[in-house]
C-alpha cells in the first residue's frame, strides 16, 4: 500500500506551529534568557553539523551562494546586490510565521520580550524571534567556509519582521557597513522592501 502525505513535512503546519509553541514552554520554564539562549544554541549546533567549504576565488563562493549549492543557502534562497552585499527575499521562517498567526493569533508577547534581548545582550540585529536562530546559523556557518585560505565574515545589515518592522544596527555601525558592503542608505532602503534580510559577506584583505 503506497500512502501519499497532503504534504510535505518541512511545511506541515502542525510542526511549523509547534516549534513556536515549543520555544514560549521553554520561556515558561526558562525565562526569556533560556528562550533566547535555547534558540541561539540550536543554531549553533545545527551550524557545526554541516560540512566545511573551501573554495578558491570569492566568485566560486559566491555562484555557489546564489545557486543554492552553499550550506550558507541551504536554508534560503539569497541574492547578491554588490560584490559583498547580499539579501535573503523571503524568510525561510515566514511560512512557519503565517501559520502561527492563522491558527494561534498574535504572537505570544515573549518573542518580542526575547528578540529585545537577544538585541540588548547579543547584537543589535533581530526583526523577530526567530532572527535570533537565523543569524546565529549564518554566523556560524561563515566560521565553516574559506576563500582562498581566508575565513568568511557576516555581519547582518538590516533584518524585517512579518509586521513590516525593519531592525537596523545603531548609526556607527550602519554606515561602516553600508560602505563595506558598496552601497549606498538609500539603495539598502530600497532592498529592504523587497528582501526579508540584508546582509554583508566578505573576507578580510
Amino acid at each position: 500500500m503506497v500512502i501519499i502525505m497532503a504534504e510535505n513535512i518541512e511545511s506541515n503546519p502542525f510542526v511549523d506551529v509547534s516549534v513556536f509553541l515549543f520555544f514560549e514552554d521553554i520561556s515558561d520554564k526558562q525565562g526569556v534568557e533560556g528562550f533566547t539562549n535555547y534558540m541561539v544554541g540550536q543554531a549553533e549546533s545545527l551550524a557545526k553539523s554541516v560540512p566545511e567549504e573551501e573554495y578558491r576565488t570569492w566568485d566560486d563562493f559566491a555562484n555557489a551562494v546564489i545557486n543554492g549549492e552553499s550550506v550558507l543557502s541551504s536554508f534560503e534562497h539569497i541574492g547578491q546586490i554588490s560584490k559583498f552585499g547580499f539579501v535573503t527575499k523571503v524568510c525561510p521562517f515566514s511560512k512557519a510565521i503565517r501559520e502561527y498567526i492563522k491558527r494561534i493569533g498574535n504572537f505570544n508577547p515573549v518573542h518580542m520580550e526575547a528578540t529585545d534581548h537577544y538585541n540588548h545582550t547579543i547584537q543589535p540585529s533581530a526583526a523577530h524571534s526567530a532572527c535570533m536562530m537565523h543569524q546565529t546559523y549564518r554566523k556560524e556557518v561563515a566560521k565553516r567556509i574559506k576563500i582562498d585560505g581566508k575565513p568568511l565574515q557576516y555581519a547582518q545589515i538590516a533584518a524585517k519582521a512579518y509586521t513590516g518592522k525593519i531592525a537596523l544596527p545603531p548609526e556607527s555601525w550602519k554606515k561602516v557597513l553600508l560602505e563595506k558592503a558598496g552601497i549606498t542608505e538609500t539603495q539598502g532602503f530600497m532592498e529592504m522592501r523587497e528582501n526579508s534580510c540584508l546582509y554583508l559577506l566578505y573576507v578580510e584583505d
